[in-house]
């Protein structure tokens, strides 16, 4: 029976952006390690902290908070305009202007990500196409793209330095295991905990970042 590599990512995960002034877009997430996040689906909320009470420019669907208050965005109706390799942009009142918000300098942002699209994914074991150390405490695994077109998915994994080797042994005895068949969770990050295959436990384990080939 064909094993298969079920991973869902860290989930949820909690980022604040200060505006200096210069525009709707948010500073871009990095906090996971590099997570590309490229759904609106994976934004669970987006909250305003005004720093004063002073600004007329928002949607028609607000009340502002005032100085230190907070307004949470209605991502449903248009509150963001789009969200590319981990940069949220933000609607001005302008462009939307039952949901927009126009941000001013030194407004906070705080954004919480949830589980979406592009953060729970699953491969069989055969589509495992190379393991390689990408920093020292980091280890990424290569997979035959789910589109089958000779392009790869990037799944990679962070861990305590120094780690590679066990990581690279854990994966292959999770793979050639008589203890596994059919669907393995090797990593499951979400809902604040964090549930490992029991070859990985001990390594540190605390990231994982999911490029999959562009398009699907």
């Amino acid at each position: 029976m064909e094993t298969y590599l079920y991973f869902r990512k860290f989930r949820p995960a909690t980022f604040t952006h200060e505006n200096d002034g210069t525009g709707q877009a948010l500073t871009a997430i990095t906090g996971l390690g590099g997570d590309d996040i490229d759904s609106i689906t994976e934004v669970a909320s987006l909250v305003v902290i005004p720093k004063d009470a002073a600004n007329s420019n928002i949607g028609n669907a607000y009340s502002h908070p005032g100085a230190g208050g907070s307004l949470t965005l209605s991502i449903a109706n248009g509150a963001v305009k789009t969200t590319s390799n981990s940069v949220i942009t933000l609607n001005n009142n302008s462009e939307d202007a039952d949901s927009g918000y126009t941000l001013e300098d030194d407004d906070q942002v705080v954004i919480t990500l949830q589980q979406g699209l592009e953060t729970s994914f699953m491969y069989p074991a055969s589509s495992l196409m190379g393991i390689e150390a990408t920093a020292t405490g980091q280890t990424t695994l290569r997979f035959r793209s789910l589109k089958n077109n000779n392009q790869d998915d990037v799944v990679v994994i962070n861990h305590d330095n120094g780690k590679y080797e066990n990581i690279v042994n854990g994966i292959n005895a999770i793979i050639n295991g008589k203890n596994h068949g059919g669907v393995v969770t090797v990593i499951d990050g979400s809902d604040g905990k964090t549930v490992l295959s029991p070859e990985l436990q001990g390594l540190g384990v605390d990231g994982l970042i999911y490029t999959p080939e562009s398009g699907y």
